[in-house]
């Protein structure tokens, strides 16, 4: 099994797949558009590696770190979800606002990504809210916890959309409950 690749990115494809030459060999991997936004053709590639197995084919499945790849992992635990539907969650949001639409059972976030359905998105909220650690996909290594919850609460107990929630969210730096709440309302 290959679990990690290191190497030169020799194509890539706007679908989603990347050719990286590793030691002569060029290998052939799906990569999320979150991920496949990183990459430069020509560049250096660090992939964390999913290696799929199918008795009819073999498929490798690359993450920008582990935490991406355990997420992935996490995704296709859940009936119905199969590999290539858990690379188009991961593409259709970052790994931190899907983390954070599973964990605040915020459905109609989830089926915006095309294929998943409603039905879909509150399986996956079922099978997987409480078990995802949302501070081990921060990009920016600062845990979204307890106060980014509880600003979102807040906000939508006073009447906001969550797409509004969202947006002012992203703009605001985490931060302990009260400066938050503020900083959030300032951008509403």
């Amino acid at each position: 099994m290959i679990g990690w690749l290191s190497g030169t990115v020799r194509e890539l494809d706007p679908a989603g797949l990347v050719i990286v030459e590793t030691g002569g060999v060029g290998y052939e991997v799906a990569l999320s558009l979150q991920t496949l936004c990183k990459l430069k053709q020509g560049g250096k590639a660090e992939l964390s590696i999913h290696t799929y197995v199918r008795e009819d084919q073999i498929t490798l499945f690359g993450f920008a770190n582990g935490a991406e790849r355990a997420l992935f992992r996490k995704l296709t635990s859940v009936s119905g979800i199969g590999a290539r539907m858990g690379l188009n969650l991961m593409s259709g949001m970052s790994t931190e606002d899907l983390v954070r639409a599973i964990e605040n059972a915020d459905d109609l976030a989830i089926s915006r990504t095309p294929g998943i359905g409603k039905k879909t998105a509150q399986r996956l909220i079922l099978e997987l809210q409480g078990k995802l650690d949302a501070g081990a996909v921060s990009s920016s290594g600062v845990s979204v916890g307890n106060s980014h919850d509880d600003v979102r609460s807040a906000l939508a107990n006073l009447g906001y959309k969550p797409a509004q929630i969202d947006a002012a969210l992203k703009k605001v730096e985490p931060a302990d409950f009260e400066t938050m709440f503020r900083n959030t309302l300032k951008v509403l």
